[in-house]
């Protein structure tokens, strides 16, 4: 049986009431197809489509062994992006800020694991880390969007911060009211095991 898989961080509760805030305001300006439901934010590391339940026990092993290499670091929501950049964005999403390069080196040494596996697709360009709010957004006129505006006006200081202390593995179901995100399995960072 296949699974719609991906490999992402869990945003916690404070960073979504901040996420919260900034897409309320965000909204008043902008139209958007779909706005990204606060219960599913999460930081994707890797997108996996569907895959084989059978290889879920190999890709648990993979983000054990990358989650035993990675210390937990802190991470801070910064800045309005887009993609694409610049022309008629398709998402819009929040980047971030702080110890960004462990958060690469995750990415990447998840990239190399999954790199081993046949039959286990995953987007290899250039990795921006980013939290998304909405896809398909719009304005009513056909300027591009005031990011930087946004940024300055919608993420007050102090923003939050949180420590990055575990990798999971989630299983995405599409349904007709949106998709529902379930954890199917979690590593701790720096923690290991017999592997």
């Amino acid at each position: 049986m296949l699974r719609r898989l991906f490999i992402a961080l869990h945003v916690p509760t404070k960073v979504v009431s901040y996420i919260e805030d900034a897409q309320r305001q965000v909204k008043q300006e902008l139209n958007a197809q779909r706005w990204q439901p606060l219960h599913n934010l999460h930081l994707t590391l890797h997108f996996l489509g569907d895959v084989d339940e059978q290889r879920i026990p190999e890709l648990q092993k993979d983000i054990q062994i990358v989650s035993s290499i990675i210390r937990p670091f802190s991470l801070a929501i910064d800045h309005f992006g887009s993609f694409p950049q610049g022309g008629k964005p398709r998402v819009l999403w929040l980047g971030m800020q702080g110890n960004v390069e462990s958060l690469q080196q995750m990415h990447l040494l998840l990239g190399k694991r999954l790199d081993r596996h046949q039959n286990i697709q995953f987007d290899k360009r250039p990795y921006e880390p980013h939290v998304t709010i909405a896809r398909k957004p719009f304005l009513h006129d056909e300027r591009s969007l005031p990011l930087a505006d946004w940024s300055q006006r919608f993420l007050p200081h102090p923003k939050p911060s949180w420590m990055v202390e575990e990798i999971t593995l989630f299983q995405s179901e599409l349904l007709p009211e949106g998709a529902i995100h379930t954890p199917l399995f979690t590593s701790l960072l720096g923690e290991t095991t017999n592997l």
